[in-house]
């Protein structure tokens, strides 16, 4: 490992006063002259060993050997003065993303590793961790992450959180290099341990489907209410879960009739075309011999039914029955041990 390191770092510095060597021999003699009077006599002697091995260049290489040492002095200005995002901020306005990010890691190779413990959890546990902390101290450990990286982080927060450290990054100007070095060390101290410790999975929609399914009919609509009043998107998605029409066939006869009395005949064909053959026979025997016989022949002649299309019909049918439980028409049966209204 050592000699792997120590030879890479040999290449890295060879590299170097190859691209010195070709900005000297691009100044011309009197300019890179100055330059070198400045330099220990040691290093005076391996830049002119390197530009002997140095063709003439042409006018565009020289152009671009003067461009990119231009292009490396204003980062190294600007990191200096103002800290890497405020450098990265000015270089991607300027040279655009790749050249601003190519600069970046040539100036500072630790950029990358920079709560780099935030990109290798998955984003759900960053962002749980993240929650917690200040919005304005997130936004800088997301900026210097991979776009793609935060972003997936950042979708992973609650709303009000992702609003929050949205307008934090969108904020982001001058942050000194040595603020960015505490902030990770901090970080990684307090948050590494929580990253890594195992967490559990709960599919929350069906835990609380079954708690509801276990309940009266009077607490799943003073649940319903209360999720209503803070999120009706969530109220509905839950109502979607609590009855889907399949469960038809937790209905007995009685109520499968008074469902059949009212529904669409068409919404029911429609749905019928996509529906469990448990579900069709609990719809088929509560009908009479030439109801269910026409009923059959219509489902059989539909064709071309679009699966989204009977996907619609059953959520009508869903609310019907849902509509004739409020009204107390019919009683939808509920596990075993459910709790009684009074």
């Amino acid at each position: 490992m050592s000699s792997t390191l120590n030879k890479t770092s040999r290449e890295d510095l060879a590299e170097q006063r190859r691209k010195v060597a070709a900005v000297l021999v691009a100044l011309g003699p009197e300019r890179a002259a100055k330059l070198l009077r400045n330099l220990p006599p040691e290093l005076v002697e391996n830049l002119a060993r390197e530009t002997a091995t140095i063709a003439t260049l042409s006018h565009d290489e020289k152009q671009a050997v003067l461009t990119e040492f231009a292009q490396e002095l204003v980062a190294r200005r600007l990191m200096a003065e103002g800290g890497l995002p405020y450098a990265m901020d000015l270089l991607t306005r300027t040279l655009g993303p790749e050249r601003a990010a190519e600069l970046a890691d040539r100036l500072d190779p630790g950029r990358k590793r920079h709560f780099r413990y935030l990109a290798e959890a998955t984003a759900e546990v960053a962002a749980m961790v993240l929650t917690a902390e200040p919005s304005s101290l997130v936004a800088l450990a997301l900026a210097h992450l991979e776009p793609v990286q935060a972003a997936k982080i950042l979708k992973s927060f609650p709303p009000d959180k992702q609003a929050d450290v949205a307008v934090r990054l969108a904020g982001l100007e001058h942050v000194h290099a040595d603020v960015v070095d505490e902030l990770d060390a901090e970080f990684r101290t307090r948050l590494v341990p929580l990253l890594n410790q195992p967490i559990s999975a709960f599919e929350g929609m069906e835990l609380l489907v079954e708690v509801l399914h276990s309940s009266s009919q009077a607490t799943e609509k003073l649940v319903l209410d209360r999720i209503s009043e803070r999120d009706q998107a969530l109220a509905d998605r839950v109502r979607d879960a609590l009855f889907t029409f399949n469960d038809l066939t937790r209905l007995d006869n009685r109520a499968v009739q008074e469902v059949l009395k009212v529904v669409d005949t068409r919404d029911l064909v429609l749905a019928l075309k996509e529906a469990d053959d448990e579900v069709a026979q609990a719809v088929f025997r509560n009908l009479s011999e030439r109801a269910r016989e026409n009923l059959q022949e219509e489902i059989e002649f539909m064709r071309n039914v679009r699966k989204k299309d009977s996907v619609q019909a059953q959520k009508k049918i869903v609310e019907v029955i849902r509509h004739l439980e409020s009204e107390g028409t019919i009683q939808i049966e509920r596990a075993a041990g459910d709790d009684v209204d009074g």
